[in-house]
């Protein structure tokens, strides 16, 4: 029922920006970044109470120092790469974003196989695609603030020319691991894949349709961070662990915190001189958590398919 809804706001806002009243770069901005505010970072700082859980789920002990010093690590590790080698390190970046966001939406299947991994993957890697490659002319000018986007400016212009080949090929990765992974797990019901396969499209069609921001924002905002959350609640109140009011002080403790550092981080990287400015640094921001964040998303989801709490 969630997921229904998710997609019916995603049509709303489709036909609003289509047919009703289209929403000008300010208004898409501003709807981007209270969505960021209200649900993207939340669901990001849920990552210590998840972690906790991890390890009570695996009968491990759990120490808040150690999670910390690996978090801030691996956080400081990928920032380097981003830094020293900005190129390799946004790559690397996509490819765990794409390896998240599908993990994330079908987490109902079994995917720990080869197969299940190339689907999960490749799931992921046409939705950015989508978002990225079809809006690229908006995309250019985010990547032209930072002197490594004007460093790479061949390889940005050999992606703008062939971004529809690179869609082109994502799509037949796609299809063709889920064709394989479908094939080697014929036990999966009928009518999951169907749901599946509608859902999917209607997702492509509304980032297909959207400008990139408002795309961005249907997709990170709504659908994942929403799930995400969704599924974050379920797993933490599974035994009756925390209560849904201790969950929701510790997400807004460390969302605030989390803002905190994004708004000096900001001020000291020039973030609040453009609207451009802000989506490119909120965008770098996302991308050095995404290292982080997507291990203990992995470990959770994988607990939650062992013990099939969560909701389909």
């Amino acid at each position: 029922m969630l997921r229904i809804v998710l997609l019916l706001s995603g049509c709303m806002l489709l036909l609003f920006q289509q047919y009703i009243t289209p929403f000008n770069t300010s208004v898409q901005f501003i709807i981007f970044l209270i969505g960021i505010l209200i649900l993207g970072v939340p669901h990001g700082a849920a990552d210590l109470l998840v972690a906790t859980q991890n390890a009570n789920s695996s009968k491990k002990s759990f120490s808040k120092f150690r999670f910390f010093t690996v978090y801030l690590l691996r956080l400081f590790a990928f920032a380097a790469i981003l830094w020293f080698f900005p190129l390799t390190g946004n790559l690397l970046f996509i490819l765990f974003a794409a390896y998240h966001f599908g993990e994330t939406d079908l987490y109902q299947f079994k995917t720990n196989t080869l197969s299940g991994k190339a689907f999960v993957i490749f799931y992921g890697l046409l939705i950015l695609s989508v978002i990225l490659l079809h809006h690229f002319e908006e995309l250019k000018p985010v990547f032209q603030m930072f002197s490594a986007g004007k460093e790479n400016v061949v390889f940005i212009n050999w992606l703008d020319v062939n971004r529809y080949n690179v869609i082109s090929v994502s799509g037949i990765l796609f299809f063709t691991a889920a064709f394989i992974y479908f094939l080697q797990n014929n036990n999966t019901a009928s009518n999951d894949k169907g749901q599946f396969l509608i859902r999917f499209a209607v997702i492509l069609l509304i980032l297909f349709n959207l400008p990139m921001l408002l795309g961005f924002t249907f997709y990170f905002v709504v659908w994942h961070s929403v799930l995400s959350l969704n599924n974050i609640t379920t797993y933490l109140r599974k035994n009756n662990s925390y209560t849904r009011n201790s969950i929701n002080r510790e997400i807004v403790l460390y969302s605030v915190l989390a803002i905190m550092g994004i708004a000096l981080f900001g001020l000291t990287g020039f973030m609040f001189v453009n609207s451009n400015a802000v989506v490119g640094y909120l965008f770098l921001g996302l991308a050095v958590l995404t290292a982080p964040h997507m291990q203990i998303m992995h470990d959770m989801y994988n607990s939650l398919r062992k013990l099939k709490h969560v909701e389909n």
